[in-house]
């Protein structure tokens, strides 16, 4: 994504960016936004994302971790308050961090993406926040506190893809960005032909897809080649037709061969899957407040897109018939717009929140 030319005599908004440690998506929005070249961008998180150095006007100021060195969350006393709150000198230190870097920055708006602790914060230090909406159940009085600090609200898919109750609420308070295609060019397509194989794509925020119900699924399809890309748990006796390809640094070119793709409802896996144009089928992974769930069942209800509710029990054979009579560019038809209009509505977005706070 080539980013569009700028008014050098045009001053750039001053943004921060929050992205919460978890799985790669959040940092992998950030670069989104930094490549968009529009605004002159601080990244704040425990993980520097490969590539962000390069970009103008784009830093990054790291922050201690907020968990143990293995990713295990440290223990939280008491009753719980938000969502994490321990109490410990790494906390401590990540919240100086944190603070340290804005007044450094100097930030008209702070985009949290995503943690109700650091939108508090933020609204708390004196700075206009941008909260991001994501799928799910999300209505306890932690969410409710992040989405009342903010100044506004945005989500990075379509208004269509939002839960009723959720517009009937917040709606008018959310900017719904859409979904920008992943940058770099998608795998050369072979000819499909009616063939038979099938690429498995997981999340990398969680587990990944049981080796077991992966073993079953495919004995279950016998004909059809089962090629895992991404993260598997578990051990299993498995068939002649299935190969784990592990995670890939590029799953691109084994998306684009597929007759048809199996992929989680992460937001990243999602757009990989669009972008490849091929039939696909939804197999939600487990994350807090439904929210793979959420994004999967939205889009089987607005774009048709196939979806199981869990890998156990699904009727593969009857899933797949289904998926190759669908339209294999629906989901692109359905989530993605143009670098433009995602780059107008961000800055429209920022200028709103930055006079509110000037």
């Amino acid at each position: 994504m080539a980013p569009p030319p700028v008014n050098p005599e045009t001053p750039r908004p001053r943004v921060a960016y929050y992205a919460h440690h978890h799985g790669s998506g959040h940092l992998r929005h950030a670069m989104n936004i930094a490549r968009l070249q529009a605004v002159n961008l601080l990244v704040t998180g425990s993980t520097e994302p490969e590539g962000l150095s390069g970009i103008p006007q784009t830093k990054f100021a790291h922050l201690t971790a907020d968990t143990w060195p293995d990713g295990a969350p440290y223990p939280v006393p008491g009753d719980q308050f938000l969502h994490y709150t321990p109490t410990n000198p790494a906390i401590r230190q990540r919240f100086a961090e944190l603070q340290a870097a804005w007044q450094d920055f100097d930030p008209q708006v702070v985009v949290i993406d995503v943690s109700a602790e650091a939108a508090v914060f933020a609204r708390l230090s004196g700075y206009p926040v941008l909260y991001r909406r994501m799928p799910g159940d999300r209505w306890d009085p932690a969410h409710e506190a992040a989405y009342a600090s903010a100044t506004g609200l945005f989500a990075y898919y379509p208004r269509e893809l939002e839960d009723p109750a959720y517009l009937e609420r917040l709606g008018h308070r959310t900017t719904y960005l859409g979904m920008l295609a992943p940058t770099g060019e998608p795998g050369a397509a072979k000819d499909h032909h009616g063939g038979k194989v099938i690429t498995v794509q997981t999340s990398l925020g969680g587990n990944g897809v049981s080796a077991t119900e992966l073993a079953e699924a495919a004995r279950s399809c016998p004909d059809w080649q089962w090629n895992v890309v991404g993260l598997s748990t578990g051990s299993a006796n498995l068939p002649a037709n299935v190969r784990l390809l592990g995670v890939l640094a590029d799953p691109r070119p084994e998306l684009a061969r597929a007759d048809i793709i199996i992929t989680s409802a992460g937001y990243h896996a999602v757009a990989a899957a669009a972008s490849a144009g091929r039939p696909t089928i939804l197999v939600p992974e487990e994350r807090p407040f439904a929210e793979q769930a959420a994004f999967a069942r939205a889009l089987r209800d607005t774009a048709g897109i196939p979806m199981a509710e869990s890998w156990s029990g699904a009727a593969w054979p009857e899933l797949l018939q289904q998926a190759a009579a669908t339209d294999p560019e629906a989901l692109k038809r359905e989530l993605f717009v143009s670098s433009d209009s995602f780059r107008d509505s961000f800055l429209d977005l920022v200028s709103r929140a930055a006079a509110a706070g000037s």
